[in-house]
């Protein structure tokens, strides 16, 4: 059962260690690991008001995409925001990189806002009350540090290998920004936290989200016809 952040950390662990190299899942849990661990870090040194709420959101949040592992594991159908990832995650021809961003599409464009509803409804509390709004940009900024390293990382070793065949995948990974995804979801949230008394508008509005996720993330894993590394 996963009660703590070092729960969320050491499940991601133990699919970090049951992944093959060059799975997608794989490339997407190794950035969701590092900065789920910067997010440990941090709590309990002031840098959140809420280190309480912080890491309840993180393990909450955590757990929708341990849901989409699950099902995949086990042969279920998965969210269709998550789809796109675990159905082309064994595609050479999609390089890790793709596999990063198309998850943190998934996991940020749908299943956020979701995790933020819940946390504050389970808080008896509200999206906008005391330094929820605050702490929540807090971690936008962690996670765009990491995330930028990493592409970096990632797109520097493919220069290497690609040259300038580099450019289309450049441009396709570049249509997409973390933070303008965080800040959707921030909108969506508190949307959401509104419809959560209509139950019809709520179901369709999440359904929706799903949608539009897993839309986002196959286009971002289109296979760029790039030479095989």
């Amino acid at each position: 059962m996963i009660s703590s952040i070092d729960d969320v950390i050491a499940r991601m662990r133990s699919i970090a260690g049951s992944t093959r190299p060059h799975d997608g899942v794989g490339a997407f849990n190794m950035v969701y690991l590092r900065t789920t661990e910067a997010v440990r870090d941090r709590l309990g040194t002031g840098f959140f008001g809420d280190d309480g709420f912080m890491e309840r959101l993180d393990i909450v949040f955590a757990n929708l995409y341990f849901a989409a592992v699950d099902a995949d594991a086990a042969g279920r159908r998965v969210d269709r925001a998550w789809r796109p990832l675990f159905s082309r995650r064994s595609d050479r021809r999609v390089h890790a990189v793709q596999f990063v961003v198309a998850g943190m599409n998934a996991h940020i464009n749908h299943d956020l806002a979701l995790a933020v509803v819940e946390t504050c409804a389970a808080a008896h509390t509200h999206p906008l009350a005391g330094t929820i709004p605050a702490d929540y940009h807090r971690i936008t900024d962690i996670i765009e540090d990491i995330e930028s390293s990493i592409r970096r990382s990632l797109l520097a070793d493919l220069e290497r290998e690609l040259g300038q065949q580099l450019e289309p995948l450049f441009h396709l990974i570049s249509s997409w920004s973390i933070g303008q995804a965080r800040e959707a979801a921030w909108v969506r949230a508190q949307v959401l936290w509104i419809l959560r008394d209509i139950p019809p508008l709520f179901d369709q509005s999440v359904a929706v989200s799903s949608s539009a996720a897993g839309m986002t993330s196959r286009h971002l894993l289109t296979p760029l016809l790039l030479p095989d590394l």
